[in-house]
């Protein structure tokens, strides 16, 4: 048949597909234990600074794609989305409901292959309540995400970021 569809093949290695099975299913059940959860992320691969805090409600997709500085708390029900790599600085807070999408496919292709740009968090960041972080997005150091603001683009140091497409705001808007 011509209008058939092209042949789709899988994104993931046998093996990536086994550690993804078992990190649904050991690495969930240990989550539950507080004192394990960074043990748990590092077992899978994942890099985990001091003082890290980790919630029993949160999302972590591809544990050996996130590296967390030090003292980096995230809230419940965060979604770290990690298909690519997720790079997240110390001193960085996750507020409840934020989604870092580090994935999407390639609608130019008409079998949609899987991407996996990276997002990057620089130290001393803030992401508000519910707010949405998209691939190959880079924030610097000190930047702050307002709730429900959605970045699409990269932002240099120190901007605050409001709205959907996020755009910087001055001080005392």
């Amino acid at each position: 048949m011509a209008n058939e569809p092209p042949a789709r093949r899988s994104a993931w290695t046998s093996r990536q597909k086994f550690i993804r099975l078992l990190w649904g299913t050991i690495g969930r059940v240990a989550w539950c234990i507080p004192a394990l959860r960074s043990p748990v992320l590092r077992m899978f691969g994942g890099t985990v600074g001091r003082g890290c805090i980790l919630p029993r409600r949160v999302e972590l997709t591809i544990p050996w794609n996130i590296t967390l500085g030090d003292r980096v708390v995230i809230e419940e029900r965060a979604i770290l989305y990690s298909l690519g790599p997720i790079t997240i600085g110390s001193d960085v807070v996750i507020e409840v409901r934020a989604h870092l999408c580090a994935g999407s496919h390639d609608m130019r292709d008409t079998r949609f292959p899987l991407t996996r740009p990276p997002i990057t968090i620089g130290d001393h960041c803030h992401i508000g309540i519910d707010a949405y972080i998209a691939p190959e997005v880079v924030l610097g150091d000190g930047c702050r995400v307002m709730h429900r603001a959605s970045v699409y683009s990269s932002h240099p140091g120190s901007a605050t970021l409001s709205g959907n497409p996020a755009k910087p705001i001055e001080a005392g808007e």
